[in-house]
C-alpha cells in the first residue's frame, strides 16, 4: 500500500503508464486520485505516477514504484 499526502487542490496523482509516465501525458490516465490522502494498493510490477497540475510533472513530481 502506498499513501500520497498532499494539500488537496495543490496537487493530484495520476496513474500513468511507462510513456505517459515520461512524457507527463495525463490524457488516458488509469486514474485520477484527487483526495490529498489516497490510498492506493500497489500489484506486483511497476506503476508510475504524475502529478497532473502545471507542470509539476516535468519539474520532476513523478514516482515509478516497483512491487517484486
Amino acid at each position: 500500500i502506498t499513501v500520497f499526502t498532499y494539500p488537496k487542490g495543490v496537487h493530484n496523482v495520476y496513474k500513468v503508464n511507462q510513456k505517459q509516465f515520461q512524457n507527463c501525458d495525463i490524457t488516458s490516465a488509469t486514474k485520477k486520485y484527487t483526495s490529498g490522502g489516497d490510498t492506493i494498493t500497489l500489484k506486483r510490477g511497476t506503476s508510475w505516477f504524475i502529478c497532473g497540475v502545471g507542470d509539476h510533472c516535468k519539474n520532476g513530481q513523478k514516482l515509478v514504484v516497483n512491487v517484486k
